[in-house]
């Protein structure tokens, strides 16, 4: 084989590789935004809460986060890259299996805490990195400070419950009341 051929197969290669990291990279960001995940019917309460809260694009979004932001870890690329993967396959299953709907929720959240659904505390760290601040209240500097200090076992989403989507389980239970109605009119 000529020097020429091999530096034309290594340069395409590059080139290739380079488009190929490329692509991915736009659809790995684009499969991680609301809109992308709102495109499934199951998600539409999720994204109707998320968007009125305040990571949501709403006025009164304080800091926008989108659904990777939250429901994917944040401590490293590998860790991200497989459970995005792996909920992506388990979304598409439960998709296929029907359980999405409203009252399949409404049961699940007997039986688990509605607010602890796949949310990451590396996810909340990426963008609130600074917890101890200036003027916040006395109990929130507190609680922070342990936290920080690893004095407690209490997490973000322990506090801050209803964050991301809000009254989700009080949602879901309209639109489960709202598709009652709708089925009882036809």
């Amino acid at each position: 084989m000529n020097k020429g051929a091999v530096v034309l197969g290594l340069i395409v290669g590059f080139v290739v590789a380079i488009i190929f990291s490329l692509v991915s990279a736009s659809k790995i960001i684009a499969t991680g935004k609301a809109e992308f995940c709102s495109s499934c019917h199951e998600m539409k309460v999720f994204y109707e809460t998320w968007e009125a809260g305040i990571h949501g694009p709403a006025e009164k979004g304080v800091v926008k986060a989108e659904c990777a932001d939250c429901h994917l870890p944040h401590d490293n690329l590998i860790n991200y890259l497989i459970s995005k993967v792996k909920f992506g396959i388990n979304d598409y299953v439960a998709h296929l299996r029907g359980k999405g709907t409203p009252a399949h929720w409404i049961e699940h959240w007997k039986h688990k805490v509605p607010y602890k659904h796949q949310a990451y505390e590396s996810g909340c760290r990426e963008c609130h990195q600074k917890l101890v601040a200036e003027g916040i209240p006395l109990k929130a500097f507190t609680a922070h400070r342990q936290y920080e200090l690893g004095m407690t076992r209490e997490n973000c989403i322990t506090c801050h419950q209803t964050v991301g989507h809000g009254d989700v389980v009080t949602a879901m239970q309209e639109e489960l009341a709202r598709q009652k109605m709708a089925q009882k009119e036809k």
